[in-house]
């Protein structure tokens, strides 16, 4: 079982019921829909086919929404793109007419705030620079530095610009409440700024029907967001490093380095991380990666990233399942010399508690103890099932929930698979249940099984562990902190 999940952005190259139907079979564990591209209508169509797929696959695939924020655009331009030469001028204006090579329109709160003389912009990737030269109500006026090829709808970046626009504004609100009309389970907020751009999305979501099983994935993008990270890891689900725009923001040669470190603080909050943006870029048109690509994955998967995206390979690339494959294959391969040890050591109680985490961390040990086949968890928010994938284990994590939603928001969590849980739920009919799955992950075909559990009935917060093992009964009980544990019982442990 691959632990290193797959996120697969959706567009025309794999749009299609057979086509998704495909990228399932090759590995792909959630679906990202981006709504800057296409209309309403397109991306309500898209949703139900997702829908369609996922549940004709019989997979817990998560779809994740990931809307525009305040990120600045310009307009068409003549035949979709121009050349602009290195010395040549560019203005960018509020003429919503098509662009061409001596100026294009741009949507600004107030250009006199957004740049001033000697400011850099940037479009793109980045790859093409400005610089202005005079910024007035309506105007501004540019200086090309470095030129090369701009397409229509290119990002506009000013890194010095005094602006605070909403990042979660009417068009993303209006795009999030046309995709709960069809449910999906993930918001992604851009150019996240600090907790409050989260909190603010979740009042949105809790206020509407069916808002509350939506999780928030924040996209960190900002140098801004770097020193609030942790805030914004309280507040949010999980993060993706999105490193297109992020690797304008802080110099290139840090965001190895900053990618590093997010993955790190992330896990040790309990939250999963999504490494983003030309994971296999040259796939556009090759059927197979660099081998500079293949090292950046196997890079994301050694340094414990919960999922891998795929962009723009997936959405308009002319091998989608190719490039599943791919990340499948390369995962595999790299996970045999993950060491979990560094992540287990940064790992905090945060919200979950000390108790929580104290359970968490006594299932890992014993399924490693006894080298056991699985963990098995019953999980009613998803919570303890992260906790326990936060801690890396060599074994797999099976998490039972009678939420879909929440089964659905886990397969995005390195490790875990989940599965419909039990009406009720004893030890013993956990025990039967366990056995079950087993053949559905593979893995050793011996071993025991440690199983987490509310003691001593259902409903109750995690804190008891034990094994299950196929041949006898489940041995005695490891209760949590608090409990009082006799000597026979630690002797079974």
């Amino acid at each position: 079982m691959r632990r290193t999940k797959i996120l697969a952005t959706v567009g025309p190259a794999c749009d299609t019921p057979d086509r998704l139907l495909k990228m399932l079979e090759a590995g792909t564990d959630a679906f990202r829909l981006n709504v800057s591209h296409g209309t309403p209508e397109e991306h309500g169509t898209t949703l139900t086919r997702l829908e369609a797929a996922r549940r004709h696959a019989k997979r817990e695939t998560a779809i994740v929404v990931d809307v525009q924020g305040p990120k600045l655009r310009i307009g068409e331009l003549a035949d979709g793109a121009i050349q602009l030469t290195r010395g040549g001028s560019w203005t960018l204006d509020r003429d919503v007419s098509e662009g061409d090579v001596r100026r294009v329109y741009v949507e600004l709160p107030s250009f006199e705030r957004a740049a001033r003389p000697g400011d850099p912009v940037l479009l793109g990737d980045g790859d093409v620079v400005l610089s202005v030269v005079r910024a007035d109500s309506t105007t501004i006026e540019t200086k090309v530095i470095n030129g090369g090829t701009v397409h229509s709808h290119a990002g506009v970046f000013l890194p010095r610009a005094r602006l605070r626009t909403a990042v979660f504004g009417p068009e993303d609100r209006a795009e999030a409440a046309l995709a709960l009309q069809h449910g999906f389970d993930y918001l992604a907020l851009s150019f996240v700024r600090d907790e409050e751009d989260i909190l603010a999305a979740r009042r949105w979501l809790d206020g509407r029907p069916g808002g509350r099983s939506v999780g928030i994935i924040a996209k960190i993008e900002r140098a801004e967001a770097l020193g609030a990270i942790n805030r914004i890891l309280r507040a949010a689900d999980g993060i993706m490093v999105a490193r297109g725009d992020l690797g304008i923001e802080v110099p290139l040669e840090r965001l190895a380095l900053e990618q590093k470190m997010l993955i790190r603080r992330a896990n040790a909050a309990g939250k999963f991380s999504i490494v983003a943006t030309q994971m296999l870029l040259s796939m556009l048109t090759s059927s197979r990666p660099t081998r500079a690509e293949a090292t950046d994955v196997a890079n994301a998967v050694l340094d414990g990233a919960d999922a891998v995206m795929l962009s723009e390979e997936s959405a308009v690339g002319q091998h989608p399942i190719e490039a599943v494959r791919w990340l499948d294959r390369i995962a595999k391969a790299t996970e045999v010399a993950f060491d979990p040890r560094p992540a287990r050591k940064g790992i905090e109680p945060g919200d979950s508690g000390a108790t929580e985490l104290s359970v968490a961390r006594a299932a890992v040990d014993l399924a490693e103890n006894v080298e056991a086949r699985a963990i098995v968890t019953p999980t009613h928010s998803g919570r303890t099932a992260r906790l326990i994938a936060a801690l890396r284990p060599a074994c797999p994590v099976l998490a039972l929930s009678s939420s879909e939603s929440v089964r659905r928001r886990l397969s995005i969590v390195r490790g875990v698979r989940s599965f419909p849980a039990l009406a009720h739920s004893d030890l013993q009919s956990l025990r039967q249940r366990s056995l079950q799955l087993l053949p559905m992950v593979g893995g050793s075909p011996t071993g025991p099984i440690v199983l987490t559990a509310g003691y001593p009935v259902e409903g109750r917060p995690t804190n008891l562990v034990t094994l299950v093992d196929a041949e006898a009964g489940p041995t005695a009980p490891i209760p949590g902190p608090g409990r009082p544990v006799s000597r026979s019982r630690r002797a079974g442990y």
